[in-house]
């Protein structure tokens, strides 16, 4: 099902920054940002946030399809400009929640603009207790090597970092590109999570979103890429606002420990557990995070 509506808004310092709507025009307002590698085009569930009353805005990050870069961006640059999609929305207060990677912005939304948020949620996400190196220092030393050289790397020099991923990576983005299937694995899937590739018309609309993500290319993408490494701009144990934490039991992207660490430096976190799902437990319990997050 496509979105209900497909654009751009421009952005003070001149950027496009691109964003579809889903869900009821007239209902109460949610953010959705979106996981790596993935962009505006994923929508949970349609049907279920149209029964649930909520006008659900989908975004792609800087560099990711139609926005356009911002360079050296970080995780605590995003809530300026959602707050400025909101603004040009005419939206006052809203929800955001964030899946996997894209869990990452609504902790940094939840941190840095409480007071237009309405409530923040965080699914399924590993990235706030693995790569934080300031809440958590033997996080550093459990990076594998690439990736404690792209840190380091990053620290001093943050354009060499982004150049050097994307020099990398040049046939990874190409062929997301072209054949986003490849990228998964069916024999590596929970069986809480098959149902989700069995509806061809649902698997097609998913690897569309992935394709989309790399519409810009290394160029694009490379910040996306390494903005974990730089500077957050909040710390989790300092977030002023409840947070809903969701996890799938069977989730073999995201490892329990990581979870219960976020939802351990959380000051007021609120966790959910779903012990029939995996990575794809934001679809299958769509219209719980709904529930929770804009209830009627």
């Amino acid at each position: 099902m496509p979105p209900r509506r497909d654009s751009t808004i421009t952005l003070t310092d001149g950027r496009r920054l691109a964003f579809t709507e889903w869900g009821d025009p007239d209902g109460k307002p949610l953010f959705l940002f979106h996981g790596a590698p993935f962009s505006r085009l994923f929508c949970p569930d349609e049907p279920a946030t149209i029964a649930a009353g909520v006008r659900l805005v989908t975004v792609d990050r800087p560099g990711i399809g139609r926005s356009d870069v911002l360079e050296a961006r970080s995780w605590g640059d995003w809530p300026a400009d959602v707050v400025a999609l909101a603004d040009a929305l005419g939206i006052d207060r809203f929800a955001v929640v964030g899946w996997s990677y894209g869990g990452n912005y609504a902790a940094a939304c939840a941190a840095l603009i409480p007071s237009r948020l309405t409530a923040a949620g965080i699914l399924s996400t590993r990235h706030l207790s693995q790569y934080n190196v300031l809440e958590r220092p033997s996080a550093y030393e459990e990076l594998d090597p690439e990736e404690r050289g792209d840190y380091d790397l990053a620290q001093k020099d943050p354009a060499a970092a982004a150049e050097d991923w994307a020099r990398r990576n040049v046939g990874w983005v190409a062929n997301l590109r072209e054949h986003p299937e490849s990228f998964i694995d069916m024999s590596q899937i929970p069986e809480g999570d098959r149902w989700f590739f069995a509806d061809e018309a649902r698997a097609r609309s998913f690897f569309a979103a992935m394709s989309e993500s790399v519409r810009q290319g290394t160029d694009g993408y490379r910040w996306e890429a390494i903005d974990a490494w730089l500077p957050w701009g909040f710390r989790l144990d300092r977030i002023p606002m409840r947070v809903h934490l969701w996890h799938g039991e069977q989730d073999p992207r995201v490892p329990r420990s990581h979870f219960d660490f976020s939802a351990s430096r959380i000051p007021d976190s609120v966790v959910s557990i779903w012990s029939d799902a995996g990575h794809w437990g934001c679809v299958k319990h769509w219209d719980q995070i709904l529930g929770a997050l804009t209830p009627r």
